[in-house]
């Protein structure tokens, strides 16, 4: 069958694999494209947590990763199932090697007892090749009662991300 090209730019005749081996070599594929995936690692913990503090509290919650490049950007993504069991705001906050980083995430949940699943990101940018480790921080408005990990399982990730 032979290989069309047609007006509109589709490509018709090239089964899957139709390609000799070795006819694109490294050197035709871009380089310098940012947003490869170079790294993840991953933490997944069984600790319920209870936050009753007032006042930013470090949670013990923690990822530590190490980038290949200054360049690279860090994307942080934490998963939990929370509960709380009195009425105001919930916050929880990223740090960076014990500084705060990007703003306090606020959560508020309509019905006391109730269990939901939470998530929260963050992308940043540590500018080293040395270890780096993230760290959430909670309180609570209320002074009241709110739980991580109710069921049983909060999941850290630190995602390098190639610039």
């Amino acid at each position: 069958m032979a290989i069309v090209i047609n007006g509109s730019g589709t490509v018709t005749g090239i089964t899957a694999g139709g390609l000799p081996d070795g006819i694109i070599t490294a050197d035709e594929l871009a380089s310098g494209v940012g947003g490869k995936v170079l790294q993840v690692v991953s933490a997944l913990d069984s600790t319920k947590r209870t936050i009753t503090s007032t006042t930013a509290t470090d949670t013990t919650l923690e990822i530590s990763i190490t980038p290949s490049s200054t360049s690279s950007k860090i994307l942080l993504i934490f998963h939990s199932d929370v509960r709380h069991d009195s009425s105001g705001g919930h916050y929880l906050r990223w740090y960076k090697d014990g500084s705060a980083i990007g703003d306090t995430y606020t959560f508020q949940i309509s019905n006391s007892g109730n269990v939901i699943p939470y998530n929260m990101t963050y992308l940043d940018s540590p500018a080293t090749t040395s270890q780096v480790t993230y760290n959430l921080y909670a309180h609570t408005e209320s002074g009241g009662n709110y739980f991580f990990g109710f069921t049983g399982y909060n999941t850290l990730l630190a995602i390098e991300v190639g610039a």
